[in-house]
């Protein structure tokens, strides 16, 4: 580097603000009263220095610090490497060290201001909150016409829960610089830590007078302020207060519905949410939290559901072109099982963005609620093209194959999306299952059985994988001993579940336990909401092995009557009996 280049930036790194001359002098001051056995030439420590600065402006950090402390070893009273040091321990969080630097190069020189502006980030930054607030006094001392040490140091007594002398040293700067929003806000938040109300109050009303055209964000901090002390009366007039000169603030309403809910008003409070959410000006972000907040809360959502729900349509037809807008109202519709009205919203929201995947996992829930395969798979491929590396979309596109018979292109969905899957052994369990199910549809019985083994490997206590394996089985007339300890497995796990009950009664028919079995299918003909004709037939096949041709027959008529049994319903109720 350029000699004459490299003594100009050293002067400005080695003395800010000092002249070179001034600097000099001082140095041969610090010279003169070191003795000859222990200091070096000045000049010899310059070099050094002068190659250490350009060591650490190069990033070269642990030959910088090297060459600094053989400044300090050829002169202990090097100040200006002390200085180096402290900032360069300091960028490496080695506060300790860094500190100890800074103070002896501020009690060598306490004149120069950079080496106490530097102790005074060391101990913020530290917590060394005495040593911080005595730092800050000396450089007010110093320098009492600054206003940035005074902030420092009502920062200082701030650290070391000074309120008092925090908000003296405020009114200071405020002399010096007029009221202003930053320090009246910082009084005001101190006098509520204190819980001096009126004291925080008048610090507000100051800057409402001072600046008129914010009064209504700064009642608005007034009111919250009576709100969170728990006096919501004194709060109310305030907010009456914004709603008289400011009836379209956006705002406003939302207060006053927290307000009301605190009250214990929960109509007026969703009548108050009602005028906020059909204000156009009030950002549709606010609008959501509040929905959320309020789903999350669920006494609340549960008790005025259909209030709510009516939020959630303000907020659509308030902001029509906004996406998120019906994704919320299309989750509450289907949390209230309304599963068409769902579907539509879900579909408006991809009409606009077509890149909300957690939307369209949405909407197709809500397709294989209406049992709508056609269009189940239909927009479950267009969601695997979207996001072909995510496997949910291959579960549904699966089902709905299952669901219409096209066997093939299910098994391809499912071992599709099992190769996507990492980690998530819930999902894959699913996956295991329909392949499970589809296969045995396929006849191919090796492939189903070695799928629900696959599946009851990562979840033993899966009733439902429980059931349907067991039950397969059961038709196949094999391994009816391991159906017959799966199924009744499935029925401890779920107990209320009629599936299980017919299963296990089934499995047990197949044993030929024909009393146990009609204990269990009478069980679960009990606990099916609507006739079952599978159920029935299965009743009335049981009555028949136990010699009550006359009860058979019954259950057997009344399977029939529902429109959907066996193959050989008809012909056993032709024959009166059954075939072996």
């Amino acid at each position: 580097m350029n000699k004459i280049i490299t003594i100009l930036l050293l002067l400005v790194i080695i003395w800010p603000g000092e002249g070179f001359a001034q600097k000099r002098e001082k140095k041969k001051k610090h010279i003169s009263e070191t003795t000859a056995e222990t200091a070096a030439s000045y000049e010899e420590v310059t070099n050094i220095y002068i190659d250490a600065t350009n060591a650490k402006l190069i990033g070269e950090t642990a030959k910088a610090i090297g060459l600094f402390e053989s400044c300090l070893a050829k002169n202990p009273q090097h100040s200006a490497s002390m200085y180096e040091l402290a900032q360069m321990y300091f960028d490496a969080t080695d506060y300790g060290t860094a500190a100890r630097y800074a103070e002896q190069a501020a009690e060598l020189e306490p004149e120069i201001k950079w080496y106490k502006l530097l102790l005074v980030e060391i101990y913020g930054k530290s917590g060394m909150k005495k040593e911080l607030l005595e730092t800050c006094e000396n450089l007010v001392k110093q320098y009492p016409g600054s206003v940035d040490y005074l902030y420092e140091l009502a920062n200082a007594y701030l650290m070391n829960d000074d309120g008092k002398n925090a908000i003296e040293t405020y009114d200071k700067i405020e002399e010096q610089v007029g009221v202003t929003e930053e320090i009246s806000l910082q009084k005001h938040r101190i006098y509520l830590i204190q819980k001096k109300t009126d004291q925080a109050t008048a610090e507000i009303q100051k800057l409402i007078k001072e600046f008129p055209d914010q009064e209504t964000r700064y009642v608005s901090m007034i009111a919250e302020m009576y709100m969170q002390a728990g006096k919501p009366d004194e709060a109310a007039q305030y907010y009456q207060q914004i709603l008289s000169k400011d009836p379209d603030n956006p705002y406003i309403h939302i207060t006053l519905s927290d307000y009301y809910r605190k009250k214990g008003d929960i109509k007026r409070s969703i009548d108050e949410l009602k005028f906020g959410f059909a204000n156009p000006k009030l950002d549709i972000d606010t609008k959501i939290r509040v929905l959320l907040a309020i789903f999350s809360g669920d006494e609340m959502y549960d008790k005025n559901k259909e209030e709510i729900m009516g939020l959630a349509q303000i907020l659509v037809q308030t902001h029509p072109d906004e996406a998120k807008a019906h994704s919320i109202y299309g989750d509450f519709l289907l949390d209230d099982k309304k599963y068409t009205e769902a579907r539509d919203e879900f579909r408006k929201v991809i009409a606009i963005d077509s890149s909300r995947y957690a939307v369209w996992e949405s909407l197709l829930n809500a397709e294989i609620q209406l049992s709508d395969y056609p269009a189940l798979e239909s927009e479950s491929q267009r969601a695997i093209e979207l996001f072909p590396l995510l496997p949910v979309p291959y579960l549904f596109k699966g089902v709905a194959c299952l669901e219409k018979s096209k066997y093939d292109d299910a098994i391809v969905s499912f071992n599709s999306g099992v190769k996507l899957i990492s980690g998530n052994n819930i999902l894959l369990v699913q996956f295991y299952t329909y392949l499970g199910d589809t296969y045995n549809r396929l006849k191919n019985y090796r492939l189903s059985d070695d799928n629900y083994e696959n599946a009851l490997k990562l979840q033993p206590e899966n009733s439902y994988v429980l059931n349907n394996y067991a039950y397969y089985l059961s038709l196949r007339n094999e391994n009816l001993d391991k159906a017959e300890t799966m199924s009744s497995k499935s029925v401890k796990l779920d107990p209320a579940n009629a599936a299980n009950m017919d299963t296990y009664g089934w499995v047990l028919y197949k044993l030929g336990r024909y009393s146990e079995a009609a204990d269990w299918v009478e069980k679960a003909v009990a606990a099916t909401p609507s006739p079952d004709a599978d159920l029935l037939e299965h009743l009335g096949d049981i009555y028949f092995k136990l010699g009550n041709t006359d009860k058979a027959m019954i259950q057997w008529q009344n399977a029939q009557k529902i429109g959907k049994g066996s193959e050989f319903l008809e012909k056993k109720i032709k024959e009166r009996n059954m075939d072996e």
